[in-house]
């Protein structure tokens, strides 16, 4: 009972050290055309992610504007890129995405993963957004806009910018940062060794906790 009970505490140890980058790791809408110069063409949305994420039952889900219901879906299936644990972009066409104000969203077997709108505020009101305000780009495309362009999102994991420029579909986008040359973010040297000791402190009994204790309390009066 004592050892269960020294397992569950350093699980737990363990989970308050993992990475508070973790939701890095979570797929997001990163580029999408829908509109340019004479007869739209060259019509995507692209998603972001671990490249090894599975996608079965995954879909992405094109809602109206004027009438916050989905008018189209998009079902994803296979892996979002290589496998490996590498960043990729997966890009998606799709004939007839409407100019706006429009929306999409990005749909998991667990409930909504993202949802961004253009041209204007779109609160879904039915579909895998069902009761979600998508969050507006702060960019758009229009009639003057080339065919080989695009909205794309750059910044940080927690920042919102997009930028236009020319699309890039199944690629990284050039503006993302911080995502350490695509590599999907990991636990640190130092948080898997934080795990470690603290696991091995606890499956050692509270002399070995003791004594640990009284030598990190020396330490810390050398180093005053």
């Amino acid at each position: 009972m004592i050892c269960l009970r020294r397992a569950s505490l350093a699980l737990l140890l363990l989970a308050l050290v993992l990475p508070a980058q973790a939701t890095w790791i979570s797929p997001f809408i990163s580029e999408i055309h829908y509109d340019n110069v004479g007869l739209d063409k060259n019509e995507f949305v692209a998603v972001t992610g671990p490249g090894e994420l599975d996608l079965t039952d995954w879909q992405i889900v094109l809602y109206n504007g004027a009438t916050n219901q989905p008018y189209g879906y998009i079902a994803l299936s296979g892996r979002l890129g290589d496998p490996g644990g590498f960043w990729a972009e997966r890009y998606w066409p799709f004939t007839g995405i409407q100019n706006g104000p429009d929306a999409v969203a990005l749909v998991s077997p667990s409930g909504l993963i993202d949802f961004v709108a253009y041209e204007g505020v779109v609160s879904a009101s039915g579909g895998g957004a069902s009761g979600s305000v998508a969050r507006l780009l702060p960019v758009s495309e229009g009639p003057s806009a080339a065919a080989t362009s695009s909205l794309q999102r750059a910044g940080t994991a927690d920042s919102w910018i997009w930028l236009p420029g020319p699309a890039t579909p199944g690629l990284l986008n050039s503006g993302l940062t911080g995502f350490a040359d695509a590599a999907v973010p990991a636990m640190n040297a130092w948080q898997l060794w934080l795990a470690g000791f603290f696991a091995w402190l606890l499956s050692s009994g509270s002399g070995r906790l003791r004594s640990t204790g009284l030598r990190l309390q020396l330490l810390r009066r050398c180093l005053e």
